[in-house]
């Protein structure tokens, strides 16, 4: 296992690098001007030569990969062209809102499509599982962006004033405090990747509310956090539904669950104990990869419901044509989708005993 997971993490960095450079270019040929997309009427000839020579932008774009490489070996990302601040510190505060959308939306498109899938397996043919099947084709039809504005004008509209009322945009209610953690703790001295940890596990509400016993952050967290995470994990919650279903319904054939059938173990045990076990290996794939879906999709979320996350910030990025953020914050989900695949693969082991990784 050890070795694997090294191996694993030696392979990563070759793909790291291919997503560097092919970040770097792309960013690069975006049609337009950084220097007038950030400054506008006020960019003269004369202060936009100034602006390039500030950020590099006017040396070959050889060696403005060469220094960006060698910035980032030592942990710099660089600082923002449109903000002026470092793109670490743009992502210590913004990161933790998709994180925080992405995990609730993660648990509601596992659990609910899991369920459905093994309900509709297990009901085959029956009106439950025509029933489960067209919620699931519903949900993988209805787009993000459809589903969130519907979302919004019936809870906040239609339900106004009633117990099921949610508020439509926003990740808080005005006047909720939110103590950081450093702060909390007396820490506020601490410096260097310590401080830049606590910035980041504070800056997720959750997390926060729970290690400081913050009951009506933690509630008012919750109430924000339903409509986005419901709007963006629809999708992935049907595929992973019927996936579940048909996954289930090939293991329910074969001839060891016939097997544990004749020996007279109760047909829940078969299911639960047999059968999911088995069929849950396609279905953890579909789970890791559905981040990809869930990273993407955020974009459209957090701007419907008016959330300051990565998902707006490189939406922004793109249309102020900053570069630094681009390469900054495509980094990080290449990161990401290297650590979930690694874990996804650690599961297969852990689901079947018969996988062995050497």
């Amino acid at each position: 296992m050890t070795r694997f997971i090294i191996r694993r993490l030696l392979l990563s960095i070759p793909v790291l690098l291919g997503v560097v450079i092919l970040v770097f270019i792309l960013a690069r040929v975006i049609p337009g001007d950084p220097c007038r997309a950030a400054l506008g009427e006020r960019a003269t000839d004369e202060i936009c030569d100034a602006f390039r020579a500030r950020y590099g932008l006017d040396r070959p774009i050889l060696i403005q990969f060469l220094t960006y490489i060698g910035n980032l070996a030592t942990g710099d990302l660089g600082d923002s062209i449109r903000f002026g601040r470092p793109v670490s510190q743009i992502l210590v505060e913004r990161l933790p809102v998709t994180v925080e959308l992405t995990v609730y939306a993660l648990i509601f498109a596992t659990v609910s499509g899991i369920s459905l899938g093994r309900l509709s397996a297990i009901r085959r043919n029956s009106p439950i599982d025509v029933a489960t099947m067209i919620v699931a084709n519903l949900g993988v039809s209805i787009p993000v962006f459809v589903l969130g504005l519907f979302f919004a004008y019936l809870f906040a509209v239609v339900l106004k004033g009633t117990p099921f009322s949610l508020p439509p945009s926003g990740r808080l209610t005005p006047g909720v405090e939110v103590i950081p953690l450093a702060q909390a703790w007396g820490l506020q001295d601490l410096g260097g990747p310590p401080r830049v940890i606590l910035d980041f596990l504070s800056n997720i509400n959750t997390v926060n509310a729970i290690v400081t016993l913050n009951g009506s952050l933690l509630v008012d967290t919750l109430r924000h956090m339903i409509l986005p995470a419901v709007a963006l994990g629809t999708i992935p919650m049907a595929i992973i539904a019927r996936m579940t279903r048909s996954s289930l319904l090939d293991v329910l054939g074969l001839d060891y669950i016939r097997t544990a059938r004749a020996k007279g173990v109760r047909e829940r045990d078969v299911v639960s104990r047999h059968g999911m076990r088995n069929a849950l290996l396609p279905v953890v794939t579909v789970i890791g990869l559905s981040l990809g879906g869930l990273l993407s999709g955020a974009v459209l979320t957090e701007t419907i419901f008016n959330l300051a996350g990565i998902g707006r910030t490189i939406t922004e990025a793109i249309q102020g044509r900053d570069y630094i953020i681009i390469q900054g914050v495509v980094i990080i989900v290449a990161i990401i989708y290297i650590v979930v695949n690694l874990v996804v693969d650690i599961s297969y082991a852990l689901l079947d005993p018969r996988i062995r990784l050497t």
